[in-house]
């Protein structure tokens, strides 16, 4: 995507981060010095700024304050209305995992640049009944330019732990959310501390928010059900609208996408029934014929069939990769009949056997 391209909405994450750093204490002509944005655009919806302006944006702002964390300020104390209609399902959503898939599929309506992460899964199941959402961030367009890479993790960390706060169930047992950051515990530790969640581990592999797979899947506001499928509705206009989806191929791989997803939360618990990957069901979601629906995909190259398996292939070099579940439980997990044939998937699709956990395969 263009650094100067102006496709960010100005309305929802940019004013959220120009009305936490003013808050912050930062004056509001310092923080849009250069940047080429003006009060007088607060109240447009269709301003567009481009990832350069935003860029500047947030380095005026953390040069010009002293808060050793303001991505965790700003992300504990920005309005859910900054992300958009999406920002709203905190409210209405069931469960957390409906939550969790909608935000990464609908984030990108706030911040086009996830586009080119739309086809990851949200996360991945661990040991001990364990859900790990991984923490990622855009890479900085100046190598040296850490300050911003950290204030976007620390930004995505707090609004991650509010949404499991909001949306997670409190009835389950194992109620309790994990922190894991990669960074040595720095001076200012007590503010990660101080957040919504139960430990904060530092010097750890990865950074990411671990929960209990129940307290992630299990709905707790079923009266709520149909106020969420009408906000997902029109999530998916506005994403239409947007043009974020160039592609009948993109619009498929991004469905499929949220199925698996979907499947992988949801595998293990009581009312979980499979629910079959279907041309028809896809062609359903996107509002075409199934016989529209391949036509279009045949004019791309591309095929129903075709698109599934690379994401089942996704799902499972991301379960292999990071992590510890048997290489037969992720198998299962991605839909494969057997390691084998996982195994041999991956290997049609980019010439290496997946050899990163070979030593857990049952013997």
């Amino acid at each position: 995507m263009e650094f100067n391209s102006k496709v960010i909405p100005l309305h929802l994450n940019p004013l959220g981060f120009i009305e936490g750093f003013v808050q912050l204490g930062v004056s509001m002509p310092a923080l849009l010095a250069g940047t080429g944005i003006d009060p007088g655009m607060f109240a447009d919806p269709a301003v567009r700024i481009s990832y350069g302006q935003q860029y500047r944006l947030l380095r005026n702002g953390l040069r010009l304050t002293d808060h050793p964390a303001p991505g965790l300020s700003i992300g504990m104390q920005v309005d859910w209305s900054h992300f958009g209609l999406i920002g709203y399902v905190v409210h209405c959503s069931p469960s957390l995992s409906e939550a969790a898939e909608a935000f990464m599929r609908y984030q990108m309506i706030a911040q086009p640049f996830y586009t080119v992460t739309a086809g990851r899964p949200v996360g991945f199941i661990d040991r001990d009944d364990r859900f790990v959402f991984p923490l990622r961030c855009f890479p900085p367009p100046e190598a040296d330019e850490r300050s911003v890479e950290q204030f976007e993790l620390d930004f995505r960390l707090a609004t991650t732990l509010r949404l499991c706060v909001a949306c997670g169930n409190h009835q389950v047992p194992d109620t309790q959310v994990h922190v894991e950051l990669t960074c040595v515990s720095p001076p200012h530790a007590q503010l990660y501390n101080e957040l919504p969640c139960a430990s904060v581990r530092f010097a750890a592999k990865r950074n990411a928010v671990v929960v209990n797979r129940r307290f992630r899947i299990e709905p707790f506001r079923l009266t709520r059900q149909a106020a969420f499928r009408e906000l997902i509705a029109r999530c998916e206009l506005d994403l239409q609208a947007a043009g974020l989806e160039p592609t009948t191929t993109a619009a498929v791989r991004s469905q499929l996408t949220q199925r698996f997803n979907r499947r992988l939360q949801l595998m293990g618990s009581r009312d979980y029934q499979e629910q079959p990957l279907t041309l028809a069901a896809c062609a359903q979601a996107l509002r075409l014929t199934p016989r529209a629906l391949a036509r279009r995909l045949g004019q791309e190259h591309s095929s129903f069939r075709q698109i599934l398996q690379e994401v089942r292939v996704a799902f499972a070099l991301h379960h292999l990769q990071a992590s510890s579940l048997r290489v037969d439980d992720i198998a299962e997990l991605s839909g494969f009949s057997s390691a084998s044939s996982m195994r041999r998937a991956v290997r049609q699709s980019n010439g290496k056997v997946p050899g990163l956990k070979t030593q857990n395969v049952t013997r």
